[in-house]
């Protein structure tokens, strides 16, 4: 046993003795050679000393998002023809909600204003000739919650004007125009419920001011207006007077003296369901479109007691907006493609009427 022969005397305890000491001075050797190499490896420089350190990660650079060269917005966004600037202006809409856009008769440029509303869809929009100012009220903040501020476009950014306590109802739905003949800034509004009547409201330069005798009757929404050169007077158009279902429901003409509403006689060929309206200046005509998602995109120009129905190309969008656009003295329609779906990622498409069909402006997305 091992224990034993460790105990036993004479030549083989020289030997094993021996043996050990040879193993001791192994030892030790290695124990030298081990401390000269740590000793060694210390005393390395640096650039020697680090070569075999993992090597650091390179970050990739961050590339960001291209900025469209379009807007892009499903539906929802304003537009307002500024003639202080000579462009078109954008704002908000679905997927667009803080931006806004000018349009300088070739191209789009989004603009970077110091100031500027919440991003919205559904507000207001309207050129003031009197302070050179494209307005802007209400709409529904990205969220969904309905707002009722106003808000002004100086050229450059944007300025706030009233912030709607005791004004006007939030939300969207309201139609915003000038009246030249009466130099006034006029807006129409809704309670949120078709049950209610139509509000009608009058810029006074810092708040809005509600008329006695201004409202419209219950039942119906009144939505375009715009200024009719024949008459000299602002005319809005009502849908869907009556009870539900609404679909396919007339068109009624009201006329704006200052004061009061008045309902115009039922024209023989009355549209059906108008979206949208705008003045065509070759033909110093408001044209009436039917501009929503469900019609053909019909036209209708107004004589001056009755629509007359025009001739012409289906709707190229959906969802259209109708805008003169006095500088180019011609009639223009903004929405998305039919082809696209109505969400953010939609570009907005431009075009312009001819007298007879719709031609695509600008630039594609």
């Amino acid at each position: 046993m091992r224990h034993q022969r460790e105990n036993e005397p004479g030549e083989r305890g020289g030997r094993r003795l021996k043996s050990r000491s040879v193993i001791g001075l192994l030892s030790i050797i290695a124990v030298a050679g081990a401390i000269g190499i740590v000793v060694s490896f210390r005393q390395q420089p640096p650039s020697q000393a680090t070569h075999s350190s993992p090597a650091p990660v390179a970050r990739q650079p961050i590339t960001p998002s291209p900025v469209p060269i379009v807007p892009r917005s499903g539906f929802g966004f304003s537009v307002a023809d500024d003639s202080a600037t000579h462009t078109i202006v954008l704002f908000g809409g679905v997927g667009n909600y803080p931006n806004t856009w000018l349009w300088d008769g070739s191209r789009w440029t989004l603009a970077h204003p110091q100031a500027s509303p919440e991003g919205r869809f559904g507000a207001a929009e309207a050129y003031d000739p009197q302070t050179k100012t494209v307005m802007l009220f209400g709409g529904r903040l990205e969220p969904g919650t309905p707002v009722h501020d106003t808000w002004a476009w100086k050229g450059t950014t944007w300025g706030a004007l009233d912030s709607g306590a005791g004004g006007p109802p939030p939300g969207e739905g309201s139609d915003m125009a000038w009246d030249p003949a009466l130099n006034q800034m006029i807006l129409l509004t809704r309670s949120g419920v078709i049950s209610s009547p139509a509000a009608t409201w009058i810029w006074a330069g810092n708040h809005w001011i509600k008329p006695v005798g201004g409202s419209l009757p219950a039942g119906a929404t009144y939505s375009p207006m715009g200024f009719d050169p024949l008459t000299n007077s602002l005319l809005a158009v009502g849908c869907c007077v009556g009870p539900p279902p609404a679909t396919g429901a007339v068109n009624t003409t009201w006329r704006w003296n200052g004061a009061t509403w008045t309902l115009l006689p039922t024209p023989v060929h009355a549209p059906v369901d108008g979206s949208t309206m705008a003045l065509n200046p070759a033909i110093g005509r408001l044209v009436l479109c039917a501009c929503n998602a469900a019609a053909k995109g019909d036209l209708s120009a107004w004589n001056g007691s009755e629509w007359d129905a025009l001739t012409g190309s289906r709707l190229p969008v959906a969802g259209g907006v109708e805008i003169t656009d006095y500088d180019r003295n011609r009639l223009l329609l903004f929405g998305s493609g039919p082809s696209q779906p109505l969400t953010g990622q939609a570009p907005v498409e431009l075009w312009r009427w001819t007298g007879s069909s719709w031609s695509r402006l600008g630039p594609a997305a």
